[in-house]
């Protein structure tokens, strides 16, 4: 299972300039903000996924659990397919398997407003799918078997939750909203039996590049 983190947009083909009052990002204002390498990171392997087919095709039966789904395959929220994904790992001392891996999506809304309706979405959906809701993709029916949310360390914009699927994989996500950009990270063990939380340093890290680039 994976799930990522939101990106920015703006007008025209790849037009516009992020700023701090919200505009949307540019596929490469995206780039330029997303965390890239350990110099970004130190004690964490950084590197490169395609958000190829991130936009997914899963919808929940429930309409209003539907912004829980679109967490999982962050492309559905992208403007204009503007998003940057980064596979995250820290492997543990003495060990040459990664205790977890965390899976992040950088990506645009077409508005600050937009990015704050998602987020608003998103925490009602929570709270009325915390037991459970039925998906399809393709024809292919699956089922979430419960939805927890966590204690959220990231202010108003912020969101933390926890997913079980019914084959019993256990998925925990965290979304900051800041300006048009969504960041968008999941977190697993190596075999999601587990619930992993989600680093605060992977998040502040990316919110400072991120404001970096946006000013």
């Amino acid at each position: 299972m994976t799930a990522l983190l939101l990106t920015t947009a703006a007008c025209g083909e790849d037009g516009g300039t992020g700023s701090a009052e919200g505009n949307p990002l540019s596929k490469a204002q995206l780039s330029d903000a997303v965390l890239t390498t350990q110099r970004d990171l130190p004690g964490y392997a950084i590197r490169e996924v395609s958000g190829s087919g991130a936009e997914g095709s899963a919808r929940a039966i429930k309409k209003v659990c539907q912004p829980i789904i679109d967490v999982t395959q962050p492309g559905a929220t992208a403007y204009q397919k503007r998003l940057i994904m980064r596979s995250i790992a820290k492997k543990p001392t003495g060990s040459r398997n990664p205790a977890a891996v965390y899976l992040l999506a950088l990506l645009s809304t077409e508005s600050e407003a937009a990015a704050e309706e998602f987020v608003k979405d998103l925490k009602s959906a929570i709270n009325a799918c915390d037991s459970g809701f039925r998906t399809t993709s393709t024809g292919i029916h699956n089922k979430i078997r419960s939805v927890t949310a966590n204690k959220v360390r990231f202010g108003e914009g912020g969101v933390d939750f926890s997913l079980e699927y019914r084959t019993g994989v256990k998925i925990r996500y965290v979304v900051v909203q800041d300006g048009a950009a969504l960041t968008n990270i999941s977190a697993q063990d190596q075999f999601a039996h587990t619930y992993m939380p989600v680093p605060e340093e992977i998040v502040d890290a990316q919110r400072r590049r991120l404001e970096k680039v946006t000013g």
